[in-house]
């Protein structure tokens, strides 16, 4: 079996991904987009000398005195635009009246409580670099330096092709031996997640030719296709085999627990992923292969989720050929494993974050320190 590192290399190889066209968004729509060129300022902010603090607008030197008559200096606000000749700004607090005259507690230094032009950004600043994911912040930068609309990469499409002729769609009640479609609810969401845009079909039924004809579609609009479980080498596990007659499996069966039965492979020179039929298998395989794939389609580098380290509170045996991913609850410093196996949903979605035993380590022992990759804040 093959690490899901490695898998994602040879996927690519096999598919070489490169980022999806630009277009131009408003400012208030690329919040969470990806920069897809460098933004530099177009304009200096502030425009020009502008005060930083309320009070009055003086020349230096001509408050070594410490009294200013009425036309040695001018009222200002914070932002008003500084007077032609004066250099500096006497705040308020500083500042007392006799009469007309204003009476310093200090004589002013040139500069004080002034900004300067473009204090914040000048004229052909780099304000934003390609790759990145733009935060509120960012685009209110962009904005500052005169631009309305920003340069992203457009995003990927993701269509999820669910299979089993025991799923059942979301609003109808699961008799026996049924199950409902949740893992396609879960896949979209994460693709979203990931800044690609995604659909669930129909569920297609344990048919080959069915499952066949359902991808060949799919792969013709999505950047992206993702078999919902199939991957197993069950009676009615398909995928591997539709895939190797539409096109290429690069991968079948990852060194990863949960998520061995994944695979990856090429159809039509659309990257496809065969996801486990378990609910934490689909959601790892995701994680650890489409992820890293929609990064590189956005032109961006693969989300960095949190860590925290933690101590173990009970020993964690492992396979030695597998990285393996043990759902664990945080708390006060110490990582619990929780109960469950890959088909228990609740299990990864009670969990704080995920332990990574990698291939090669018999075991972990309760209160060895361990690096935990962090679901939520904890």
């Amino acid at each position: 079996m093959t690490l899901p590192s490695e898998a994602v290399v040879r996927w690519l190889a096999a598919c070489p991904v490169v980022p999806r066209p630009a277009e131009h968004v408003e400012l208030r729509d690329a919040v969470g987009r990806v920069c897809a060129a460098d933004v530099r300022s177009l304009v200096d902010s502030p425009p020009g000398e502008v005060a930083a603090m309320d009070g009055i607008a003086v020349t230096a030197a001509a408050t070594t005195g410490l009294r200013l008559a009425a036309e040695a200096y001018d009222v200002v606000d914070t932002g008003d635009p500084l007077p032609v000749g004066r250099d500096a700004v006497v705040v308020r607090e500083q500042v007392t009246r006799d009469g007309t005259v204003a009476v310093l507690a200090h004589a002013a230094v040139a500069g004080r409580h002034v900004r300067p032009r473009g204090e914040d950004v000048a004229t052909g600043d780099l304000l934003l670099r390609a790759g990145s994911v733009l935060r509120p912040v960012d685009v209110a930068l962009a904005a500052a330096g005169g631009h309305l609309h920003l340069p992203v990469t457009s995003r990927p499409h993701v269509v999820v092709v669910p299979t089993g002729d025991e799923v059942r769609p979301l609003g109808r009640p699961a008799a026996p031996g049924e199950v409902l479609d949740t893992n396609s609810l879960m896949l979209v969401a994460q693709a979203v997640e990931a800044g690609a845009t995604a659909e669930a079909l129909p569920v297609v039924p344990d048919d080959p030719a069915a499952l066949a004809a359902a991808v060949r579609a799919a792969c013709a609009t999505a950047d992206l296709v993702v078999v919902g479980a199939g991957s197993s080498a069950g009676r009615d596990d398909h995928t591997a085999e539709v895939v190797r007659s539409l096109g290429t499996v690069v991968v079948h069966g990852l060194a990863v627990r949960p998520g061995h039965p994944a695979l990856v492979g090429v159809v039509d020179g659309t990257p496809v992923l065969g996801s486990p039929g378990y609910p934490v298998s689909a959601w790892l395989a995701f994680e650890l292969l489409a992820v890293p794939l929609l990064a590189g389609l956005l032109g961006t580098a693969p989300r960095a989720r949190p860590t925290t380290t933690a101590r173990l509170a009970t020993d964690v045996g492992s396979a030695l050929d597998v990285d393996d991913w043990v759902r664990v609850a945080v708390r006060d410093g110490v990582a619990t494993p929780l109960p469950g196996g890959a088909g228990a949903l609740s299990s990864l979605a009670t969990a704080d974050g995920l332990l990574r035993v990698p291939a090669g380590t018999a075991a972990c022992a309760a209160g060895d320190p361990v690096e935990v990759v962090l679901l939520r804040p904890t």
